[in-house]
């Protein structure tokens, strides 16, 4: 049976992390203007911005933010995402700091959950994809990551994870396949260039086939020709498919990364999902040292990545919990003789 290890958990959130801090002061910059800028990215670099403020090397968006607020109510409640736990936490980053990283219509979605005292939004087929709510998918994946693979479960949470800000059938099915990769990266389940292929077998549905026949489109392009192939092909798919190229295609972890945000566009979405899955796939042994050193949020992550863990294994039925609960009748005693 498929069973990740906390090196592959801990590697994954570390990963997202790391990639979106990577990316977090180049984001909408081109990959001519970044190489401009900064030459290749080898390090964490801060964000110069005048209106806004400026923001440290090393620090994270709302997307970090956003899968740990996920992370932390599944462990909780033994692995099963509740709106109603995720909901006031991710209200609380939309009203503070993080508020600058968050669209407008994300906010006022968010906040209208803590007003009508329901944190999920009603479907609307035809809403567009944000692709900075993919990364929602990795501590999905890493719940579903040990035993077997429960397909309507996975999308349950999925939707769950989605419905906290967004309205979008084409989000859930987009956060959906960054989960069923992620796993697949975490559990060796199917080799690299099988991952995308495989999700969409398990999924279904036009959005993980779109992202499967890119990734297989691609698959033996030199890798900066494939990233920027992959992200001029569909404005939707494009950075999930660049993440799995990435992730697939480089021999290392910081391979990955550094590829990905030199490639520009989305670079905080394209390093998080990229660090994610090569994180997973490569473990935290495998992310250099002084990259999670610099990290802002490493402490954080290193706690909250074996919390999930355990919350998989509860969820797995792997562990038997042998402290007391209140809340179930205790069984009568068998009569002495």
């Amino acid at each position: 049976m498929p069973r990740a290890t906390e090196d592959r958990f801990l590697g994954a959130m570390l990963g997202l992390a790391i990639g979106d801090a990577l990316g977090m002061p180049f984001r909408g910059m081109s990959r001519e203007e970044i190489a401009a800028a900064v030459g290749p990215v080898r390090a964490f670099h801060p964000l110069v911005d005048p209106i806004d403020g400026d923001v440290e090397a090393g620090e994270v968006t709302e997307e970090t933010e956003s899968a740990l607020v996920i992370a932390e109510a599944m462990t909780t409640t033994g692995g099963v995402l509740d709106p109603d736990l995720a909901g006031p936490r991710l209200a609380h980053l939309a009203r503070g700091e993080s508020r600058r990283w968050f669209t407008p219509d994300a906010v006022a979605n968010i906040l209208r959950g803590e007003v009508e005292f329901d944190y999920q939004l009603p479907l609307h087929e035809d809403a567009p994809l944000p692709p900075e709510i993919l990364v929602r998918g990795v501590p999905i994946g890493l719940i579903h990551s040990l035993g077997a693979l429960d397909r309507e479960d996975l999308l349950a949470d999925a939707e769950a994870a989605v419905r906290l800000s967004h309205a979008s059938t084409a989000a859930i099915s987009g956060v959906a396949m960054t989960a069923a990769m992620t796993r697949a990266a975490a559990t060796d389940e199917t080799p690299p260039n099988e991952w995308a292929a495989a999700a969409a077998t398990v999924l279904g549905g036009d959005m993980a086939e779109r992202v499967a026949a890119t990734v297989g489109r691609y698959e033996t392009v030199e890798l900066h020709h494939a990233l920027d192939a992959a992200l001029a092909s569909d404005p939707e798919t494009g950075p999930l498919a660049a993440a799995v190229l990435g992730a697939i295609r480089a021999e290392r972890f910081e391979d990955a990364v550094f590829a990905a945000v030199e490639a520009g566009g989305a670079t905080d979405t394209l390093g998080a999902l990229t660090g994610a899955l090569a994180g997973a796939r490569f473990g935290s042994s495998g992310i250099p040292q002084p990259l999670i050193d610099a990290l802002g949020c490493r402490i954080y992550v290193s706690l909250a990545a074996p919390w999930l863990l355990k919350a998989a294994r509860r969820r797995a039925g792997t562990v038997i919990d042998l402290l007391p609960r209140f809340d179930v009748p205790r069984p009568d005693m068998p009569p002495r003789v």
